[in-house]
């Protein structure tokens, strides 16, 4: 009895025991998935309790009901080089995308699947990244935000990764020492010279070579190498030629703006090189033991120590005391004594030396002068401008005097250096001195240039109208100079940008009104490299990045992989390329570079040298006179007024712009946040833009140029209602500057499938747009658009005519009016209007194009190929005007030359459809079936699936005679659009076994 009540109590324990371990208790906020061993559909537990079998069930828990993953990536940059990348990451994804995720990761469960996902993304990531960046980690927020936005959808919005410091393989590590880099350099035995002159544009070089008034820079264009140089944006000069200088982008080289906050006091003051994070070229020559000499490039005050002389950006304004400011001015300071006696203050420079360029009275300059000292001396007095008022004229004499004295202050000490090295049989193994006067003599005078435009009162136009051109020869004697004495030496001349000059010019806007110098912009610039170890002719477009790495190979220095530039070896003698391959190293940086954002300035050891308030202020009102900056005052910077117009609500991004004081170097300006958020946005690094914009807001609201990137933005991220609603917001701003802006919020109406609403929005501005000026012209041109998108031609033909009524030359209005009459088979009618555009202005790339275009419909071939050749002369990267010149080298059978057309312009855009198209067709034609497919598998393979590249496959398997292998990508291009006619013809061409004549892309 005794022995069946202890049996009794075992087995009720034992129930008691089942039971306990049968009841599963989860926590709140965790969550549980439950699966069956053996295989079975996994289930969810929410928080609570509930019952499971003991050992045949698994319970996997996942607190709070995250994912959290620690582990460590193998993984390979970009060049190839393995290291190990250690990671953590937070995953917070909904219960059924958990319990998903728990299926696929099998055993591992949700933790083993996202550990799949993200490695999967880290290592493409990594593979897309320079080893520098890579091992250093300053690529580390960039990479993450990308796998973040990658797994949005497949993880959730709470996605959270974190990169560790990499570690890196002895030999990896060993690759950064400098030691072995600099071990690395060959001994070339080159000289050379860079001469940049800001500004210098090739249309006014080509008009003046032709008379005769610059014979040295005619020259070098015809006994060396010469390219376009692609300039980038923002096209302001601190920005480009520090890249020039350092071969980096301006968010790694950290110089963006003119003014800069000093974050030791707030007050805005002029850019210099303690705001610089990655070394310059003088900074790894120094390294590498080379000598050499750099005058006046930007933002290198204070001046660093490097092997050679570095003579500062601000030894010529007359009010910097250079007996006081040695150390910071001139490097070596033993040689600023010399730099003294070389100055040429702004009030030596004479009536004589200006009446050169200006023509005016003696009476006019005296006047203008006196003006200039009165100011002079109340900023000496610490009364800021002076008492007296300048008149546009006055500012336009005294800029160009002090212009004169600058330009003269570092030919001298050009010309000082050179003569004092040749003597001693030392020259520097790099020359660069850079020359502004080319720019700011643009800014000033290109609108009063010939042919006199409406900008310009006939007052001023007989004054100024020869300053530009007069200008030019003025620099050309100079370089002249300059070349005589480095003799054997491989010269480089360049510029940053060219300038708008004749019937190119802006016509509603000077080019030094305040904030907007980059409308007188030109995107291409010059590059000439002249000597004995250059070729002779033209070469391609060379871009600003490339002239570091070219200057590190011919002076026999190992290429970084973190100058995204490339070696011009076409324009370099062949034998010269033979003897020195490029050599190829991480980086000059080393591990602990300052390169990433918002790390600490590279030049901060110049640290400890003061600037001067006279100076400052000298460098802001020569700035302001030339329209790079608005007439803000100096004062620390706060953010703007609550009263601006708002930008659209940004629920959960507060964090983005909340950072605003935490920028780069602690310098929070407007311009400094906009300019390096274009910066991003042309790498389609939209997080990293996102933050500067805001932080461009948070200080100013009402700022157009950050309310426009974030517009930018959203659209590359398709979110094009909130695009069109920051677009409006700087409609609402009324600047008087929104005609960009409304030719795109119409094409964003459009691409919304809401062409009526935009049609009603822009009629809802003529009231304020019926000027006759550049802002009716942006409407006419946006519901132009509209109307056409909306199926009312006559509408949208009327506002295109009264587009082109208001500016003849205006590309905007022929391009929609082109393709409105096209389509209904009237580009002929265009033929005068295109002819008078191209009198006005004979270099419009597009009207030649257009007017090539009308020729070919009307059976002129030998015609049309003249003007897509012009156009191309104009525009050497125009894809559309390849595409057309291959097209027509189609229609008259010369498919080798359409071949090589084509190649061209499919290297330059990969994803232009046209240039794609008949390059298919091409390669079929010379019997080249595997080419024609391995083009439409390379556009699937970028996500274009464009019925064209399936028609023009189809058309190459027919005139091959494969029509059963044919029928394929036709029926894939149907699936895609049924409703092609072209299409289906040649689909029944193909089933009936009849010829066809039409190729798939007119």
């Amino acid at each position: 009895m005794r022995r069946r009540g202890s049996l009794i109590l075992v087995a009720a324990a034992l129930v008691t025991a089942v039971a306990a371990v049968s009841v599963l208790r989860v926590r709140p906020g965790d969550i549980a998935v439950v699966s069956w061993r053996g295989g079975g559909t996994p289930d969810l537990r929410t928080p609570g309790l509930s019952l499971r079998v003991p050992l045949l069930q698994r319970v996997q828990v996942y607190p709070r009901g995250a994912v959290i993953v620690r582990a460590t990536l193998a993984t390979a940059s970009r060049e190839g080089s393995a290291l190990d990348l250690p990671y953590t990451v937070k995953a917070q994804p909904d219960p059924q995308t958990l319990l998903r995720l728990h299926r696929e990761g099998g055993d591992g469960g949700a933790t083993a699947a996202v550990r799949a996902l993200v490695e999967e993304q880290l290592t493409k990531a990594a593979a897309a990244t320079g080893t520098f960046d890579l091992a250093s980690g300053s690529a580390a927020a960039a990479i993450a935000a990308s796998t973040e936005r990658a797994l949005d959808e497949k993880l959730g919005p709470g996605l959270v990764l974190s990169l560790g410091r990499p570690i890196l393989p002895a030999e990896v590590r060993a690759s950064f020492e400098r030691a072995a880099i600099y071990g690395r350099r060959v001994e070339t035995g080159a000289h050379v010279v860079l001469v940049g002159i800001d500004g210098a544009d090739w249309d006014m070089i080509d008009a003046l070579g032709a008379r005769g008034r610059v014979p040295n820079l005619a020259r070098l264009k015809r006994e060396g190498a010469w390219a376009r140089l692609r300039s980038s944006v923002p096209t302001l000069s601190p920005l480009l030629w520090t890249t020039v200088a350092t071969g980096k982008t301006p968010d790694r080289h950290g110089i963006n703006d003119f003014l800069v906050a000093d974050p030791r006091t707030g007050r805005k003051v002029p850019i210099n090189s303690t705001f610089r994070r990655t070394k310059a070229i003088w900074n790894i020559l120094t390294e590498a033991g080379l000598p050499s000499d750099i005058i006046a490039w930007w933002a290198t005050w204070p001046a660093e120590s490097i092997q050679g002389h570095l003579i500062s950006d601000r030894v010529a304004y007359s009010t910097f005391d250079l007996s006081r400011q040695k150390q910071g001015a001139v490097h070596p300071p033993e040689y600023a004594s010399i730099v003294e006696t070389l100055r040429v203050p702004d009030e030596s420079v004479t009536y004589q030396q200006v009446a050169r360029f200006l023509h005016i009275s003696p009476e006019q300059f005296r006047r203008a002068r006196g003006l200039a000292a009165g100011r002079d001396a109340g900023r000496g007095r610490g009364n800021g401008e002076g008492p007296s008022v300048e008149s546009e004229t006055e500012v336009s004499i005294n800029l160009m005097t002090r212009v004169l004295a600058s330009t003269e202050t570092y030919r001298r000490v050009a010309l000082d250096l050179l003569d004092r090295e040749s003597r001693e049989g030392a020259p520097a193994r790099l020359f660069a001195v850079y020359f502004q006067g080319v720019d700011e003599v643009n800014h000033r005078f290109a609108h009063c240039a010939p042919p006199q435009a409406a900008l310009c009162p006939e007052g001023d136009y007989r004054r100024f109208k020869d300053a530009v051109a007069e200008f030019y020869a003025y620099q050309d004697e100079i370089l002249g100079e300059i070349l005589k004495r480095a003799r054997g030496a491989t010269v480089i001349v360049m510029s940053d940008h060219g300038f708008a000059s004749g019937a190119g010019r802006p016509k509603d806007v000077k080019p030094f009104i305040e904030g907007k110098p980059g409308l007188w912009h030109d995107l291409t610039g010059i590059f000439m490299a002249h000597g004995p170890l250059t070729k002779r002719g033209e070469i391609a477009p060379v871009t600003l990045l490339d002239i570091a790495p070219t200057l590190l190979y011919v002076l026999g220095l190992p290429v970084p992989e973190d100058m995204p530039g490339r070696v011009v070896e076409e324009a370099l003698a062949s034998d010269f390329v033979a003897a020195h391959p490029v050599i190829r190293v991480p980086s000059y940086e080393g591990l602990e570079s300052p390169a990433a954002p918002g790390s600490v300035p590279i030049a901060q050891g110049t640290g400890g040298v003061e600037g001067d308030d006279a100076t400052e202020q000298a460098i802001r009102k020569q700035l302001k006179d030339l329209g790079y900056i608005g007439g803000g005052g100096a004062g620390p910077v706060s953010p703007g007024p609550t009263t601006a117009i708002p930008g659209p609500a940004e629920p959960g991004r507060q964090g983005a712009a909340g950072e605003a004081r935490g920028s780069p170097a602690g310098v929070p300006t407007v311009l400094y946040h906009a300019n390096l958020g274009a910066v991003y946005v042309s790498k389609k690094q939209y997080e990293q833009a996102e933050t500067e914009f805001q932080k461009a807001l948070l200080i100013d609201p009402s700022s157009a140029p950050a309310l426009s990137g974030m517009a930018i933005v959203e659209e590359g991220r398709g979110n094009l209602d909130r695009a069109l609603e920051y677009l409006q917001s700087v409609v609402r701003l009324e600047t008087g500057a929104d005609y960009a802006t409304l030719i795109k919020m119409a094409a964003l109406f459009t691409r919304m499938g809401k062409s009526a609403d935009g049609v009603a929005y822009m009629r809802g501005l003529e009231p304020g747009h019926d000027g006759g000026d550049l802002r009716e012209l942006g409407l006419r041109v946006a519901l132009g658009m509209l109307y056409s998108a909306t199926g009312r031609p006559r509408e949208a033909e009327t506002a295109l005519l009264r587009a082109l009524a208001i500016e003849p030359t205006s590309v905007a209005a022929m391009q929609e009016l082109f393709a409105l009459y096209d389509g209904q088979g009237r580009s002929a009618e265009l033929r005068p209007m295109i002819q008078a555009a191209l009198g006005k202005n004979p270099r419009s790339a597009m009207h030649h194009n257009w007017l090539g275009l009308v020729l070919r419909r009307q059976g002129d071939l030998k015609g049309a190929e003249e003007e897509f050749r012009k156009t191309l002369e104009a525009a050497p990267d125009l894809v559309g005007a390849l595409a057309n010149l291959g097209s027509l080298y189609l229609q008259e059978g010369r498919v080798d030359d359409a071949v090589a057309v084509l190649k061209q312009a499919l290297l330059k855009d990969a994803r232009n459809p046209e240039s794609r198209t008949n390059l298919i067709v091409a390669l079929g034609m010379k019997h080249d079936l595997e080419g024609a497919r391995q083009l439409v598998k390379d556009a699937e393979g970028m996500g274009q699936r464009a019925p064209l590249f399936y028609n023009a496959l189809a058309y190459a398997l027919h005139v091959n005679g494969r029509n059963a292998e044919a029928l394929e990508p036709l029926r894939e291009s149907l699936r895609i659009d049924p409703r092609q006619p072209d299409a289906l013809k040649l689909q029944s061409e193909i089933e009936n076994a009849r010829p066809s004549d039409q190729i798939p892309y007119r």
